[in-house]
């Protein structure tokens, strides 16, 4: 490990070298079948001396941590976000330990929780481990009480796994789901969202960051809006947390569902939810089992639900990937969460300079600070060409994976950075588009 010499160093130190430290990565060097003689411990890189924000060669330190093909540009972190090796070495090791003994390792996910409620600003009682973030919405959805009529309101920018929860629900409950453009951010989308609630509105449910262009939603103004009207506000963070900070009691919303396979570069198949102290008496989970209880007796009939959010954790659960999600929570900590926002911001915000310079490309993301972060959405001008050929175009002929966005009919290309990212790679992204650009097939 490093030596502490200045201050500057002390974020190198907690970054990867306390990685080394905390979560003792194993890297499988010869798999054999039902063995655990072929893990081998073995260090992170040693860091760069400096830790300047802007200091390239730290982020070259950190992108080695993925196990990423050098030859592909990886740029759809809001689709799904590569772990570290940290986190798969996590999940490798739990599971060869719990398989050696037949446990299920249970009480180990209690760990992840309090890592979990320390990044996002909740208490424990308020915090669930799910599959995802789609899971999360459902569970809140369905563990409220609505009405035929009642109406629940959400941006035309939503992705499936907040939309269909509610659609769902109108078909069997009879509830009435409307939607309203969600416009550039700020006033205007609070103005906006205010305009469309009548007596009827139950509930609004909006993404914190849409998946289709970017926007960053007044989510703590929304929420104080809905508690004034006495309204449910249920808040869809998948493209929110890992990527800007988020401090649940400071936003102050009822209910926030979140990924950890996407910006949080955990294990594919897990998720939080929150749902607030003052919920927890209007909301309950809508399957039971073990673990969901405060207390229960067959043969008294008796059952008393649990009143925490974790209520969903019903049943045997998959603690390896658990434990990887907690060690994606500790590979984001350590890095920094508002330093890692502001080194993938400053990524899309290269590409921004770069494409407003370029005449066929429309920028759809909202420029503001307050509205964006690392996502940048564009569309071609012009073109007789989707966005799935564009995508598609970007990786057959230059390795460059980005996303088509055909959501709300924007017929867009979405472009996610993150710390596995550099300047070059979106300098390579830029002469990419505009070869094809050049091309005469693509005028």
């Amino acid at each position: 490990m490093i030596a502490v010499k200045s201050n500057r160093r002390h974020f190198l130190q907690g970054c990867l070298g306390g990685l080394a430290a905390s979560t003792i990565p194993l890297r499988i060097v010869q798999a054999e079948w039902g063995s655990t003689e072929r893990l081998l411990r073995t260090p992170l890189p040693e860091l760069p001396p400096a830790a300047d924000d802007a200091d390239e060669a730290l982020w070259k330190v950190v992108r080695q941590q993925f196990m990423l093909d050098p030859d592909l540009i990886y740029m759809n972190a809001g689709g799904l976000g590569p772990s570290p090796h940290s986190v798969i070495d996590t999940i490798t090791r739990h599971m060869m330990e719990l398989e050696r003994v037949s446990e299920t390792g249970h009480a180990l996910t209690h760990e992840v929780r309090d890592k979990a409620c320390a990044l996002l600003n909740c208490d424990k009682e308020e915090l669930a481990i799910t599959r995802n973030a789609t899971e999360g919405m459902n569970a809140a959805a369905r563990g409220l009480t609505f009405r035929q009529g009642d109406e629940v309101l959400l941006t035309t920018h939503e992705h499936p796994g907040g939309t269909m929860p509610w659609l769902n629900l109108a078909k069997d409950e009879g509830i009435i789901v409307k939607t309203f453009e969600p416009g550039d951010g700020g006033q205007d989308t609070l103005d906006r969202l205010s305009s469309n609630l009548t007596p009827r509105t139950r509930a609004v449910s909006v993404s914190h960051v849409t998946c289709t262009h970017g926007l960053v939603l007044p989510v703590k103004e929304i929420s104080a809006l809905c508690r004034q009207r006495g309204i449910i506000s249920v808040i869809d963070g998948a493209q929110a947390v890992g990527m800007i900070p988020v401090d649940l009691h400071d936003l102050g919303c009822d209910f926030y569902a979140a990924s950890g396979h996407k910006w949080l570069l955990g294990p594919k198949g897990t998720g939080l939810l929150y749902v607030r102290r003052g919920m927890l008496d209007r909301w309950h989970s809508i399957f039971a089992g073990a673990y969901s209880d405060k207390k229960s007796d067959l043969l008294q009939g008796l059952f008393e639900r649990l009143p925490e959010a974790r209520s969903v954790e019903y049943g045997t659960r998959n603690t390896p990937i658990i434990m990887g999600l907690g060690a994606a929570i500790g590979f984001i900590e350590a890095i920094g969460i508002n330093r890692a926002a502001h080194y993938i911001r400053g990524l899309s915000l290269r590409l921004r300079s770069h494409l407003e310079g370029m005449e066929r490309i429309e920028i759809l993301t909202p420029p503001t600070p307050a509205a964006s972060g690392a996502i940048l959405s564009f569309r071609v001008k012009h073109s007789d060409k989707s966005p799935w050929q564009w995508a598609d175009a970007l990786k057959t002929e230059y390795h460059i994976r980005v996303r088509p966005v055909g959501e709300n009919n924007l017929n867009a290309v979405r472009v996610s950075t993150h710390v596995f990212n550099g300047p070059e790679q979106i300098d390579r992204l830029v002469e990419a588009l505009n070869q094809l650009l050049e091309k005469e097939t693509w005028n």
